[in-house]
């Protein structure tokens, strides 16, 4: 009886622990350095920017899907590579240059723009 209980109980624990869907972008933080794209970036750009109506696949906003890496990075001006300056991406979070819809920002923290920042600078791997 004992064992039974003690295996539901473990097998709940690890189902639990197991869930790493984030729902709130404010819930994602940027490492300083080796920032991935499938643990930092890809939530980041999901919950940001990749949903339905604007850059996600089935919407393909300006022809942009930034849910998926290799539409991202051959979305000309999107990402250059090494070139955070240069790229898009950090122009329109930064707020430096107009973005054709209005979205919300409130959920871009300092730490998001740094981070997506370090990435470019690190290559924009598909880590």
């Amino acid at each position: 009886m004992w064992r039974a209980f003690l295996a539901l109980c473990f097998v709940l624990l690890v189902g639990w622990g197991c869930d790493n869907s984030i729902s709130n972008s404010k819930d994602i933080v940027f490492p300083e350095k080796n920032v991935s794209f499938n643990q930092h970036v890809l939530p980041f750009l999901t919950l940001n920017c990749g949903y339905a109506g604007c850059h996600s696949t089935e919407s393909q906003a300006g022809g942009i899907v930034l849910t998926y890496y290799p539409s991202l990075m051959s979305a000309l001006g999107v990402v250059v590579i090494d070139n955070p300056n240069a790229s898009r991406l950090t122009q329109i979070i930064e707020d430096k240059v107009p973005h054709l819809t209005d979205f919300y920002r409130g959920n871009i923290t300092e730490n998001h723009k740094k981070g997506i920042r370090t990435w470019i600078s690190e290559g924009a791997n598909n880590n």
